[in-house]
């Protein structure tokens, strides 16, 4: 089945579904929860070993879904795989640095400088670091080539067809970060760490325990010289040992 998956993927890319080949929506959909579960992603290996498993045994059928997901805009063809997009594919999907430049770079025209690249790469979840490890690459196979400054990089023209308004897609499947927490939360979990702690703490414990209790030592920093500030808190011997008032410190 591996070469015949392979074929009709690909195939679906152009075919259109024929009336006499509609799928029932659950159908579609079943098959979308199998991809999900495989990592919203699929290529032939996996494919002949799962995809009969989950009761998906002809090879029209599977044509035409795949087909049909395609059109919607649901799935496409990526790396020789089948990635679905969207529903259970929302937050689940992984994709990896390459996919995400090579989708970048399609949606802001199939060319980037160095310069935009500093705003965009960071939108769709891509280090400058993992581009630089992986353009020697890129560059050897053709998919990207540089301007003779090398501030310049352009996407060849077929695989920024392929990868074309997947940028958003990307940037969606992005974890949230977690809105920053205020000077005064930032502050009342300090006060509650140091309760736990005795109301003490020397500098190089703070160093150890605070960033394995969760704090940044950029923001307590600021947290701990206005305690010293109003007096709330103190510091002395050769440890810097911190200590906050008690009456401060509950």
């Amino acid at each position: 089945m591996r070469a015949l998956w392979c074929i009709l993927a690909f195939m679906a890319l152009a075919a259109p579904v024929q009336a006499s080949e509609v799928i029932a929506p659950e159908r579609v959909e079943k098959f979308v929860d199998v991809i999900a579960q495989n990592g919203c992603r699929m290529n032939a290996y996996r494919a002949d070993e799962v995809l009969p498993q989950a009761g998906f045994t002809d090879a029209t059928e599977t044509k035409t879904i795949t087909g049909m997901l395609v059109s919607d805009g649901r799935a496409r063809i990526l790396e020789g795989q089948l990635v679905v997009f969207g529903g259970p594919c929302g937050a689940a999907a992984k994709y990896t640095a390459r996919e995400r430049f090579f989708a970048a770079l399609a949606d802001n025209g199939c060319v980037m400088t160095t310069r935009q690249s500093e705003a965009i790469l960071p939108r769709v979840g891509v280090e400058l670091q993992e581009v630089r490890l992986l353009m020697e690459a890129m560059l050897s196979a053709g998919e990207v080539s540089l301007s003779p400054d090398e501030t310049t990089v352009h996407l060849d023209a077929g695989i920024c067809s392929k990868y074309k308004g997947l940028s958003d897609i990307m940037a969606a499947a992005l974890p949230q970060k977690p809105a920053p927490k205020s000077p005064e939360e930032i502050r009342r979990e300090f006060l509650a760490y140091m309760v736990s702690v005795n109301c003490a703490i020397t500098r190089s414990e703070a160093q150890n325990e605070l960033p394995r209790a969760g704090f940044n030592a950029a923001d307590i920093r600021p947290i701990i010289q206005a305690l010293l500030k109003s007096g709330d808190a103190e510091m002395t011997g050769e440890d810097d040992l911190l200590t906050i008032k008690p009456e401060v410190c509950q």
